[in-house]
Order: C-alpha cells, then sequence, then structure tokens
C-alpha cells in the first residue's frame, strides 16, 4: 500500500465514471481496475491517494510516476477551464449557465493516458454496445487467459491479454465472448499487427494524422478514432461524437450532421481542449438526462 499526495486537483469518481475507460468499478470507497497488465485499488481522501497495485510498475513506469501518467496530472486544468470559459463567453445565456455548470462539476476530472493497444480494442468492442455489455465482454476476453490471473488484496483480477496472446484468438473465439460483429474487425487488427509500434509512431503524428491512420482500420470510425486519440494519446483537442453529444451540441447550439461533422465543428469551436469541453459536457448531460427531446 502506498500513499501518494497531490499537488493537484483530481476527482476519482468523476474521472473514472464518465465514459473513458471501462475496467473500474466503485465498491464503498475503492475504485477497483485494470490498466493493461497492473491491478489497482485507489481510495481517495482530500489531496491524498491510497494505492494498492499488483505490480510495483504501471504502464512501464514506477508506481507513482505510472499513476500521475495515467491521470494526466501534468494537465493545468485551471488554465484548461479558464480558456473553455473565455470561449463559452460568445454563446447564448442558457448555453453559458450550463457549460459553467459543467466545468464546475468537473473541476477534478481529468482526461486519462491509457494504454493505446488495449484502448483502441476495447473501443472497436464499444461499437454500438451498451457500457454494461462492453464491460462484459471486455472481462470475457481478459478472463479467456487463466495465465493473466493475479490477486490482489484477497481479490483476484486479469490483466488485459498481451498482442501475442490475443493473435491466438480465432473470430469463432471471439463470437463466443460476446463480440458480435465486432470480431472480425477486432481479429482483423490484431493479425495485421506484428508488434505494437504502431500505437508509438502514432504520439508522432498530429491528431488529424492519427485520425486519418486510425480510420483505415475496418471497425475504427470517426468517433472510435476520436477516443483513442483523446483517451490514450493525449490528444486534447479530439472530440468525439457519441449519442450524447449529438444531443447537446444540437440542444446548445442547434448543430446537426454525421458523427464527422459534429466531430470536426465540436474541435473547431473549443480549440484547443476540445477533449475536456466534451468529456464535461457528456457527463452533464448524461448525469441530468439532458437534450432527449431535441
Amino acid at each position: 500500500m502506498q500513499d501518494i499526495a497531490l499537488n493537484v486537483p483530481l476527482d476519482l469518481n468523476t474521472t473514472l465514471n464518465c465514459g473513458q475507460a471501462f475496467r473500474w468499478d466503485k465498491s464503498g470507497d475503492c475504485w477497483k481496475g485494470v490498466v493493461r497488465s497492473t491491478a489497482l485499488k485507489l481510495f481517495q481522501n482530500e489531496s491524498k491517494i491510497t494505492v494498492m497495485s499488483s505490480s510495483p510498475e504501471l504502464l512501464g513506469m514506477e508506481l507513482d510516476s505510472g499513476l500521475a501518467y495515467y491521470f494526466g496530472l501534468d494537465h493545468d486544468l485551471g488554465s484548461i477551464h479558464s480558456t473553455l470559459k473565455t470561449i463559452s463567453k460568445g454563446f447564448e445565456s442558457r448555453t453559458c449557465k450550463i457549460i459553467d455548470s459543467a466545468l464546475t462539476e468537473a473541476r477534478g476530472l481529468r482526461i486519462l493516458r491509457q494504454d493505446p493497444f488495449e484502448t483502441t480494442i476495447e473501443y472497436m468492442i464499444s461499437a454500438r454496445n451498451s457500457i454494461p455489455a462492453i464491460k462484459r465482454s471486455i472481462e470475457k476476453l481478459a478472463s479467456r487467459f487463466p495465465e493473466n490471473l493475479v490477486e490482489l488484496d484477497g481479490e483476484s483480477f486479469y490483466l488485459f491479454p498481451e498482442l501475442e496472446q490475443m493473435k491466438l484468438l480465432t473470430i469463432d473465439d471471439l463470437e463466443r465472448l460476446s463480440l458480435g460483429f465486432r470480431s472480425e474487425w477486432v481479429h482483423g487488427l490484431v493479425q495485421s499487427l506484428e508488434d505494437e509500434r504502431l500505437f508509438a509512431e502514432l504520439n508522432k503524428v498530429s491528431l488529424e494524422e492519427k485520425l486519418q491512420e486510425l480510420m483505415k482500420v475496418r471497425g475504427i470510425g470517426c468517433k472510435i478514432a476520436s477516443c483513442v486519440a483523446l483517451f490514450s494519446m493525449s490528444e486534447l483537442n479530439a472530440f468525439p461524437a457519441d449519442v450524447w453529444i449529438l444531443r447537446m451540441m444540437n440542444d446548445l447550439f442547434g448543430i446537426t450532421g454525421t458523427t464527422q461533422v459534429v466531430t470536426e465543428t465540436g474541435m473547431s469551436m473549443f480549440s484547443p481542449y476540445a477533449g475536456y469541453m466534451q468529456e464535461a459536457l457528456y457527463r452533464y448531460y448524461r448525469e441530468n438526462k439532458l437534450g432527449r427531446t431535441k
């Protein structure tokens, strides 16, 4: 067990319960989850995080550095929110009030830096799928490999499969894990990769180039590509447009159109931090069930 003092705002509840990641669950005051090859239990007491971990490392770094990286603690939330509030001053009164409320409620929400290989697979599984079904499919996939079982504080967790393990699965295997029509997409991507170098190479190019390259993969459209860029590559101007964001953009701005049109519009309107505006408004609209009548 390790205590980590926070010098910057972080709210585990808003960050881990806003649709970014699928392998976290809350039990009492404990957040339990798996980040690629590390199982974690996190407890927050104001400006301190108490961590239990199955490994001394996270995402190839020492645990404290890995957690700071994963939670984007280098993102200057004060400056980001100030910029977004300045942008919103040009909008009509109701829109300004909603944006202000959304940002206030999201003051400790941070964009995660997840593992890009895991994030890509998980978001391919998310296509036209509910969050409970996504989580079940991911857990079935992880538990397909009993050698990936780890114990932490008396509980069992399955680490996310490595690429070499994923390559062993046939389309039929994936279908039996409840991936449905997504099985061919996941199988196709996995078999096309010799290693995970693709994701390291993508980190060297612009957001627009990332989206273009990701959308060359069968099963990855604009929304999934934007999610991968935002939630694993720290592209803070990515603007994934799911049903809640489509409702929000129509409700607040009268903007409609395809997912790609809404995505590009959001990136333009809220640059350079469209991703943080997206997450704040996504959470606010989902929590308050807004925009359904538009």
